[in-house]
């Protein structure tokens, strides 16, 4: 008998087994067959699978001659940070844009994060870039997928972290010794935590002196003991035919708060040890956010293309497209399409070299974006809702459509050159992308996925270089005193 190698995707749906520190709706679940996972996990499947079926777009030769996920890819030059376009897009395309942390996402970070680890330093018990670059190369190795948790639960936002009473207001050191560090508190909004192998924990910037017990870094598998993974209400409509809920059924992506109950973890998958500054820098100093932010617009390319089809085909089925008015709010969407793919393109043309001779795009480009597209995609849902208005607030049930008693609605629903079905089928899209709990998640989270957007502007504001723009007003202004 010949034994053949498991595929990436045979390897990682073995690893989501016996996997119990998933709980839905109160119950601890098999990540496997629980249906609030299944549309996630096949296209985590999906992933993995263009992996081996296009390896010269999803893959890159590591130094030792194997093929490694593209994303893991330290850039050294545009074309490579065009070729991980490539790939992040084919890979948003999957879900259509929907699932906002597939494996990608971090995988772009931790390239970046193993290319500049020297600002990790080490510390007496182990060293922190030592760790990075094992992890990332443990990582690569084993093509695993890596979610995060970043984000703080919103206890009490008038105090500082150091003085929180609340032991779960975040995660903090409890205790150490030689061996490792022992850790508890949580992290909120850990999206596809349940089904990813293992959890990069950090702290975005922010945290201050007194801090000191929550700011650290650590690698975590999903499934070490004292780990809890509490999953918000899903959005899967399990009784449903993909027919009635054709974007909710295979793409929800399951949002999860993180719990930890004096987890152990040991010094070599420690990154930062309470040590404010390295906290600090471990995202924004390290050019994770840029990398993480350049598979994020490419990855809204591609839900900003399904909402533009959606209305245009919308337009389109109702005879509306032929009315000036409606052809406005079309071009405004296609314009909002060809605004991202500039965006992208400029992050790469304006990128620059790193310290390290990583290749890095233009932060500029990106938060410029991630500022103003969460108000495009509330536009883009408005015209949407606007098209379709009532008549998708009525679609029968896919089961209507099989019963003899019920045959009139193939007449009285049909346009004449669509009929009754396909005319439900895409008006149950657009509820589904517009106006049911799973297209008001999708606005939602595009809205605060990269932070909060005024905090966003804010920074464009201060950190961008206004010294040209300044200098054609001085340049003005001296005109006009010659003139006096």
């Amino acid at each position: 008998m010949v034994v053949t190698a498991k595929s990436a995707e045979g390897q990682y749906l073995e690893r989501l087994k016996d996997r119990n520190t998933v709980y839905v709706n109160g119950v601890k679940v098999d990540v496997r067959t629980e249906p609030a996972f299944t549309g996630a996990i096949a296209c985590i499947g999906r992933y993995y699978d263009l992996q081996e079926e296009k390896p010269d777009v999803h893959c890159f030769k590591d130094e030792e001659g194997h093929d490694a996920p593209v994303s893991l890819l330290v850039p050294a030059t545009e074309e490579d940070l065009r070729k991980k376009a490539k790939s992040y897009k084919e890979v948003a395309d999957l879900s259509y844009g929907m699932l906002g942390r597939t494996p990608d996402f971090i995988n772009a970070a931790l390239a970046t994060l193993y290319a500049h680890s020297e600002l990790l330093g080490e510390h007496a018990y182990t060293d922190f870039s030592a760790n990075m670059r094992a992890y990332y190369r443990h990582v690569k190795t084993n093509n695993l997928f890596v979610g995060h948790g970043a984000i703080n639960p919103q206890i009490d936002r008038s105090l500082s972290l150091g003085s929180q009473t609340n032991h779960y207001a975040g995660v903090k050191v409890v205790a150490h010794d030689k061996e490792g560090i022992t850790v508890t508190g949580a992290k909120m909004i850990v999206t596809l935590a349940p089904i990813a192998d293992e959890l990069l924990i950090f702290n975005m910037p922010g945290l201050k002196p007194g801090d000191e017990d929550y700011a650290v870094s650590f690698a975590l598998p999903v499934d070490y003991p004292g780990v809890k993974i509490i999953c918000r209400k899903p959005l899967v409509k399990s009784s449903y035919h993909a027919f009635d809920h054709p974007l909710a059924n295979s793409f929800d992506e399951i949002d999860a708060y993180l719990i930890l109950d004096e987890v152990f973890i040991p010094w070599n998958k420690v990154f930062v040890f309470k040590d404010v500054a390295k906290s600090n820098l471990f995202y924004d100093k390290t050019f994770a956010r840029n990398h993480t932010g350049h598979q994020g617009i490419v990855r809204g390319l591609s839900k900003a293309e399904l909402l533009t089809g959606i209305a245009v085909k919308l337009a389109g089925m109702l005879k509306l497209d032929g009315f000036v008015n409606i052809q406005e709010k079309l071009g405004e969407m296609t314009s909002y399409v060809e605004l991202l793919r500039a965006s992208i393109l400029l992050s790469e043309a304006d990128s620059t070299v790193s310290h390290e001779g990583v290749q890095t795009p233009s932060i500029n480009a990106i938060q410029a974006i991630r500022y103003n597209f969460p108000k495009m995609y509330e536009k883009m849902v408005k015209t949407i809702q606007s098209l379709a208005a009532g008549s998708m607030l009525s679609t029968p049930h896919y089961e209507d459509f099989l019963a003899e008693e019920l045959s009139g609605l193939a007449v009285s629903l049909s346009t004449g050159e669509t009929d009754a079905a396909a005319r439900s089928k895409l008006l149950n899209l657009a509820w589904d992308a517009s106006g049911d709990g799973f297209g008001q998640r999708q606005l939602v989270y595009e809205f605060f996925h990269a932070g909060d957007p005024m905090r966003i502007a804010a920074g464009h504001y201060l950190h961008y270089d206004k010294s040209g723009m300044l200098s054609m007003v001085d340049r003005v202004l001296a005109r006009a005193n010659k003139a006096d």
